[in-house]
């Protein structure tokens, strides 16, 4: 994966993993929810714009209720419109 300087954005939020694991599995469920859950604005749109909107839809689908807290869960599902 080329390395692009606006993830480094995100480092923060991994600071008990090696940054180099989680930039290979940005798209992961775990580092979807970390992001969605703890991350600032700025951090979000940097994980969307690198993996897109569909991921992270499908990442509600499957995991957010279990994996998001459920204000996150809920803000997640408002926003992208996606029905309980």
């Amino acid at each position: 994966m080329k390395m692009d300087k606006n993830l480094e954005i995100l480092k923060e939020l991994f600071w008990d993993y090696k940054w180099n694991s989680v930039l290979e599995k940005l798209d992961s469920p775990f580092v979807i929810a970390r992001v969605l859950e703890i991350g600032d604005e700025d951090q979000v749109r940097t994980l969307i714009k690198e993996i897109g909107d569909d991921k992270i839809i499908d990442f509600l689908k499957k995991y957010g209720k279990r994996m998001l807290s459920k204000i996150s869960y809920n803000f997640w599902c408002h926003f992208y419109g996606i029905s309980d």
